[in-house]
């Protein structure tokens, strides 16, 4: 009885043994993605940093000097054309005015005196009671009075319009996009108190290597993204392309006029200038997901060799990057058509490793 439990138990573990070797080649072997690649025709996504601007930022200030005494408008608002914004201490300006409106009186009275002189001299010269010498020194004294009224007129219209220039008004309907002076503050005439933004055109400028300006073409239409907008995505159309290179590393500037803005994009934020081109030339580009960084900071993916029943062996690849495509990134060497490129769980794969490929969705 022992012995007849011994075979059927040898029999069993030989029957074991034989199912673990039978078992199929792929039991130890880690499933992956894969991609078949091959040159196609791409179309290539370049990004570049930029910042939204205008050209409709305005620099106020007093056009005379003084001390600001009251402050009306404040960050962020929005003022109408003639609107009253700030105000200087006109007490000066008044005294002024009022000076020049006393010596204009003068003048007029000196005027009507020498004006009656002058007619009582005539006729007396007229009826020869009088010398020449006594007539035109009459007559001096007239034409005198008159260019002298007509300098004091000059001058209270002067001190007029200056005691009208103690009030800061808007030149045109906008928001006030910065307060650079404060109440009390002695200022000059070209001190900045207010910048306005006159809604005019906002525009995202960035800058682009000379590889590339010359592919790009006015009226070209990009994306634009507003990073602290969380992404917000909108049109921008390109309106202006540099001539001369601007020294960052031999790149040129480039505009981008952003089509129908939101009111939330304001001048200064960060954006994120996304330019797609066609490319004639046929590239093989790899998903993101398929290129590594070793340490060294060199680029790779894994590329399955010794390919057999959907099972192969994991290896390494150096890889140099080109541009951004619409399916991932550019490879400019490292890679041949027809190569198996590992498109996911590369991140955990060892060189050498066993592999079974399961195709990535198209």
């Amino acid at each position: 009885m022992k012995n007849k439990f011994l075979v059927v138990t040898l029999l069993l573990a030989l029957l074991a043994c034989g199912k673990d070797k039978s078992k199929d080649s792929t039991g130890d072997a880690k499933s992956v993605v894969y991609e078949k690649v091959e040159k196609k025709e791409y179309s290539i996504k370049r990004f570049y940093s930029g910042t939204v601007n205008t050209e409709a930022l305005s620099n106020l200030s007093f056009r005379v000097s003084g001390t600001i005494n009251n402050r009306i408008a404040q960050l962020g608002d929005t003022v109408k054309t003639g609107q009253i914004l700030a105000t200087l201490d006109p007490i000066e300006y008044q005294l002024n005015y009022q000076q020049a409106l006393s010596n204009l009186d003068k003048g007029n009275a000196n005027l009507a005196e020498s004006t009656a002189n002058f007619k009582r001299s005539e006729a007396l010269y007229l009826e020869n009671s009088i010398s020449k010498a006594s007539y035109d020194s009459a007559t001096a004294n007239y034409k005198s009075a008159i260019s002298s009224v007509k300098a004091l007129e000059d001058a209270v219209n002067l001190a007029k319009v200056n005691l009208s220039y103690t009030m800061l008004t808007a030149p045109s309907d906008g928001t006030i996009g910065q307060v650079k002076s404060e109440v009390n503050q002695n200022v000059s005439s070209s001190t900045v108190v207010f910048v306005l933004n006159t809604f005019g055109e906002r525009y995202v400028e960035f800058n682009v290597s000379q590889s590339v300006v010359g592919d790009l073409e006015l009226g070209e239409e990009v994306q634009i993204e507003i990073t602290s907008l969380n992404n917000l995505n909108i049109k921008g159309t390109i309106t202006n392309i540099g001539t001369l290179s601007v020294g960052y590393g031999g790149t040129y500037p480039v505009k981008a006029k952003i089509v129908d803005p939101l009111d939330t994009v304001k001048v200064g934020m960060t954006a994120k200038v996304i330019v797609t081109t066609d490319n004639t030339n046929k590239v093989i580009a790899v998903p993101l997901t398929a290129i590594l960084t070793a340490p060294n900071g060199e680029k790779y993916v894994y590329v399955v060799k010794n390919l057999e029943n959907n099972v192969g062996i994991a290896k390494k690849q150096l890889v140099t990057l080109g541009s951004t495509t619409e399916d991932g990134s550019e490879i400019v060497s490292g890679l041949s058509d027809g190569d198996y490129v590992v498109t996911k769980g590369s991140s955990v794969l060892l060189e050498d490793q066993k592999v079974s490929l399961l195709k990535g969705a198209e």
